[in-house]
């Protein structure tokens, strides 16, 4: 079994200020966001800003304590991205791998000179992201192990993962969703599937949390006139086409019969 262990550096917000709860790390983590927003909004006046605000704003507001860059958008199927930023990584002989990670990386979308960020909400949305991960640091783990028994299930919660967060250029309909991940995850040790489950729960939470901030900041003060046809397309696109709350609550209920499923079988096993 392959191992996977994380080494953060400058990915998560001191533990003081994040102390706590998971509802209060999102609670924290949504005060920043709203305080990033309007202030983002208060500095520009139309759909873009200006990079350098952008980046001073996140660096007050994150205490200089996260470490990111942006580059410009490259992959034109999402308005933007974050990654983790991997700046290294250790191999082990008897099977565990060290990540290093530093930071993040956030692609926006940028004009011709890379000064200025062409859609401000989208912007929003990233950052929101970005707060949810420096306030939860164990989001910023890789989860456990890809290879049990030198069998490789990468492709396998790949395909899950997509399902969940990546394919949504259709109606999704839920029973058929279901079914179909069902059919993916059947085979797989517990173990590998409950992690899989965990970081496709986080995810989901995440772009919860994003959609939502971004349809409010669009909807704040006047812009509600200017962009209620694309807050329009987003609900339609997040009660269609994403259905991440459903997705959520699916997810939740795979990971409980997992866990559930591999607590009996550790307790047949000290029995034995």
């Amino acid at each position: 079994m392959i191992k996977i262990i994380t080494i953060t550096k400058n990915t998560s917000l001191p533990f003081s200020t994040i102390k706590g709860s998971a509802q209060k790390r999102n609670k924290t983590a949504a005060g920043l966001s709203k305080q990033f927003y309007t202030k983002l909004l208060s500095a520009s006046n139309d759909k873009s800003c200006a990079l350098e605000i952008f980046n001073d704003y996140l660096n007050n507001l994150l205490q200089n304590k996260i470490k990111f860059k942006v580059f410009p958008n490259v992959n034109h199927r999402y308005k933007g991205t974050i990654q983790r930023n991997i700046v290294g990584a250790e191999y082990d002989p008897k099977g565990t791998i060290r990540l290093l990670l530093e930071g993040f990386k956030i692609f926006l979308p940028l004009d011709k000179n890379g000064k200025n960020i062409t859609n401000k909400f989208c912007a929003i949305h990233e950052a929101r992201h970005l707060f949810d991960s420096a306030c939860n640091p164990k989001t910023n783990q890789f989860r456990l192990q890809n290879l049990y028994e030198k069998i490789d299930f990468e492709a396998q919660k790949d395909n899950i993962s997509n399902m969940f967060l990546d394919s949504l250029d259709k109606h999704v309909r839920m029973k058929d969703f279901k079914n179909s991940v069902r059919k993916l995850i059947k085979d797989m040790p517990d173990l590998i599937s409950i992690d899989c489950l965990q970081t496709i729960r986080n995810s989901l939470k995440s772009e919860i949390n994003a959609y939502g901030d971004e349809i409010k900041s669009m909807a704040k003060g006047a812009g509600i006139f200017y962009n209620l046809p694309e807050i329009i397309t987003i609900k339609v696109f997040l009660h269609q086409n994403a259905k991440f709350k459903q997705k959520l609550q699916f997810a939740n209920k795979l990971l409980k019969e997992k866990l559930a499923n591999e607590r009996k079988n550790h307790k047949a096993l000290l029995n034995s």
